[in-house]
């Protein structure tokens, strides 16, 4: 049977709470002299504490834990497999009227409703055994437009300010256009005369 392996909760409300703190000192780069002078203790002792919370560290590891997570998997899929073909295959009991004697008589059916959980149930564990591919989609725009809107969407903001300016300096380069010119100037006509044309129109 596997040791029981202490967790830092339990480590830290043990008496070993001692040797977290000087293995903490030690990571932060504290002298092991200083360590020991605060504790009252010998180098030898820091080193010890140390090498005890190093082995408490990899005993704790990611690798450890993946493995107990996988053991327990192993351990449980029997029973999990149980529960699933008793989901599968459960039944309800209804009364139904027995067409020869008259009487309601309890029948076994098919419970569905919980059959189609039970399948809902296992597509959820098969699918969480299948290997994760990030989801790639390419998109392929005809118009600039919305391929200048695809490519802006992975821009760093360096990258997007820079090519707002470049637009801005390339509208800066058209020629200027002058919007609404009032007619009295294409006919060549002056200010006061037109004035008395609009006055009559306002008369009217």
């Amino acid at each position: 049977m596997p040791t029981a392996v202490k967790t830092l909760s339990r480590q830290r409300a043990s008496n070993d709470a001692r040797h977290l703190m000087r293995y903490l000192k030690s990571k932060a780069n504290v002298p092991l002299e200083d360590i020991a002078r605060a504790d009252h203790i010998s180098v030898k002792q820091v080193k010890e504490s140390i090498r005890q919370m190093e082995a408490f560290e990899s005993l704790n590891s990611e690798g450890h834990l993946q493995l107990a997570v996988r053991d327990m998997i192993r351990v449980t899929i029997p029973k999990v497999q149980e529960t699933l073909d008793g989901l599968l295959a459960a039944t309800n009991t209804v009364d139904r009227k027995n067409p020869r004697t008259g009487l309601m008589e309890p029948v076994q059916e098919p419970d569905k409703i919980t059959r189609t959980e039970a399948v809902k149930v296992f597509g959820t564990l098969y699918a969480s055994t299948q290997p994760k591919t990030p989801g790639v989609a390419v998109q392929v725009n005809q118009s600039n437009h919305n391929q200048t809107a695809v490519l802006s969407s992975s821009e760093t903001v360096e990258e997007r300010m820079k090519r707002l300016r470049a637009k801005q300096a390339e509208h800066n380069l058209l020629p200027p256009v002058t919007v609404a010119v009032p007619d009295f100037i294409d006919e060549g006509r002056r200010p006061d005369d037109y004035g008395g044309d609009a006055e009559d129109e306002e008369d009217d």
